[in-house]
Parts: C-alpha cells; structure tokens; sequence
C-alpha cells in the first residue's frame, strides 16, 4: 500500500512541478503581450470638459465611459505592428451632445453646437522602448452629426461611437493603418 502512496504521491509532484513551469512560460507570454497595445491614462473625471452622466449617477457613469473607452482601446491595439506601445493620457474629453433636463430627467440632447472633443498627449515606442512618435492630439469633429450612415447604425451598437470614431480617424492619419 505504500509503494501506491509514493507512486501518487511522485505522479502529484511531478504535475505539480510541470504546471508550476506551464504556468511561468504562459504568465511570461503574456507579459509580453500586455507590454504591446494601447495604453491609457486618466485625468480625474470632474476635470474634464463635459463628461456628465444623463440618467444615472455620476460615478457609474465615469466608470462606464472609462470601461468602454478602455475596451475599444484594448481592441484597437491590434491595429499597431507588433511590439509597439502607444501610451495616452486624456487630458480632456467632451462628450457629443450636451445634458440637458428633460420632462422627468436629464438628456444628452445632440446638437451640431454641441460637437465631441477629445485632447490626450502620445507617446508610440517600439518593443525596446525608442520612441517613435510623440505629441499631442486636439481632436475636435464639428461635423458629426452629418457624417456617413455607416457610424450612424453603428451608435447603437457602441456607446460613445463619435469619440471612438474621432479616435480612429486619427490614429489612421497620424500612426497610419498596419
């Protein structure tokens, strides 16, 4: 019964030791990928120029607006070659529209007036860290209301599309497309 016990026993350490060593080389994977992409960083939210919630408190919807942001931002990444990094930091968001009190609660009333803005400073390096490009962008898209159909479906399946859009548009121009 005892050689049983060492069997299992060494079978347990062995497959102990081999996921230990799986578990390094997957963990050092994806180190590597989290340093390519886009990364962001955020200014306090009541800083900003205009990113007031409408219909629900104010924290949720900093919260919302950074958690949609970050993931259009972590899927946009695949557009850079492999291994750079673009680092932004948002110094100033204002979002499409403009809140307004509606019969029983706030709107977000759009309005050409009332156009998107967004202005972040950038940083794009390569995987050994040589910056390639830096700046600040001052993105503004006063003609929004009044652009192609495309993005116009597209806002009800994407929250905050203008801005995104605003995004993509300079990335393409700026960084140009892989």
């Amino acid at each position: 019964m005892k050689s049983y016990q060492r069997v299992i026993v060494s079978a347990i350490g062995v497959l102990a030791l081999s996921w230990g060593t799986a578990s390094m080389a997957n963990s050092d994977k994806e180190s590597k990928q989290s340093q390519a992409g886009i990364q962001v960083e955020w200014s306090d939210f009541n800083d900003y120029r205009d990113v007031r919630a409408a219909s629900e408190p104010r924290g949720t919807f900093h919260k919302r607006v950074k958690k949609s942001f970050e993931k259009f931002f972590k899927e946009y990444s695949n557009e850079l070659p492999e291994g750079q990094m673009l680092s932004i930091k948002i110094l100033d968001l204002d979002l499409a529209g403009h809140v307004e009190l509606g019969s029983t609660r706030d709107i977000r009333v759009m309005k050409d007036i009332h156009f998107p803005r967004m202005e972040f400073s950038y940083i794009l390096t390569d995987d050994q860290g040589a910056v390639l490009k830096e700046g600040e962008a001052n993105l503004k898209d006063m003609n929004y209301l009044h652009q192609d159909r495309a993005w116009k479906r597209a806002r009800y399946k994407e929250g905050f599309y203008y801005e995104k859009r605003m995004f993509r548009e300079w990335f393409e121009e700026t960084l140009g497309k892989s």
